[in-house]
């Protein structure tokens, strides 16, 4: 008869719980857990280092694009100005028939000229530059009072106190200008600074004051003041010069006047409108 072969280790292993719950306490002891305050702030470190990288980011990005957070539009009717003052306390003085567009930017303040005449009295700001667009005509200001006249592509800016910087696309450098001085600019072309009398700035006050303007230069901008059409029926007219004072609330008398000192004559068409022709 065979001998009984020996007993065999049982073959289920025991519970990986049953384990842990023998040991627990010994753990405990060993590797102790942090307070529940020190797991919340790992927690939230964790989180600020995942989500300032990403702020960091959005805000750089914002501070590079300077988007407009505040757009204002502003127009004024034929024969009317208007005075503006922007939240920075800066003054624009609107001439007639003027469009513009202010817009407030984080890191700068910008002025889109549409059309027509404006005076800028700028509140200086070390950080947040004042610039006026007028098409391809940029202006940037450094703490001044200046004035801008946009004829279409063509822009006339005139320095009466501080200074600007004018620059053209197209073109090449900034040119800078010195009190009473004004340049004409347009796409890739910007006129040498020349000087300009102190009585241009009357229009501010209705009085207009021409030295040896061009006649087509004349009617365009009494056309700002007068609601009906004013026309310059030959083209030829247009260079003849200029000389006087006119009052800017009476564009048809400033007209009307015109033949004393040109070879034209004015006509009044039915719809009311006023036609120069060379004087026969």
């Amino acid at each position: 008869m065979k001998p009984a072969p020996p007993p065999q280790p049982p073959t289920e292993p025991v519970a990986t719980e049953q384990v842990l719950e023998q040991h627990r306490d010994a753990l405990k002891q060993r590797f102790p857990l942090p307070p529940p305050a020190a797991l919340q702030r790992r927690r939230g470190g964790r989180i600020a280092k995942t989500v300032l990288p990403v702020l960091l980011v959005a805000i750089s990005a914002v501070c590079i694009a300077d988007p407009a957070w505040q757009v204002r539009d502003y127009q004024t009717a034929v024969g009317e100005r208007r005075q503006i003052t922007l939240p920075d306390g800066s003054h624009v003085l609107l001439d007639a028939g003027t469009r513009l567009q202010v817009r407030r930017h984080l890191r700068s303040r910008q002025v889109l000229l549409a059309q027509g005449q404006a005076r800028f009295d700028v509140q200086h700001s070390a950080w947040r530059p004042f610039q006026v667009e007028a098409g391809p005509v940029h202006v940037r200001n450094y703490g001044t009072v200046f004035d801008v006249d946009r004829q279409g592509d063509l822009s006339e800016v005139t320095l009466w106190r501080g200074e600007v910087g004018v620059r053209v696309e197209g073109g090449g450098a900034e040119q800078r200008l010195k009190p009473g001085q004004r340049v004409l600019a347009q796409a890739g072309s910007l006129s040498p600074p020349e000087p300009v009398s102190p009585d241009r700035a009357d229009w501010t006050r209705g009085r207009l004051q021409f030295d040896r303007l061009p006649l087509s230069e004349v009617l365009r901008i009494l056309q700002r003041y007068h609601d009906r059409p004013i026309v310059l029926d030959d083209p030829a007219l247009g260079p003849l010069q200029v000389s006087g004072v006119f009052d800017a609330d009476r564009a048809e008398t400033a007209v009307a006047l015109l033949p004393e000192i040109l070879p034209v004559q004015v006509l009044t068409a039915a719809d009311g409108s006023l036609h120069l022709r060379a004087r026969r």
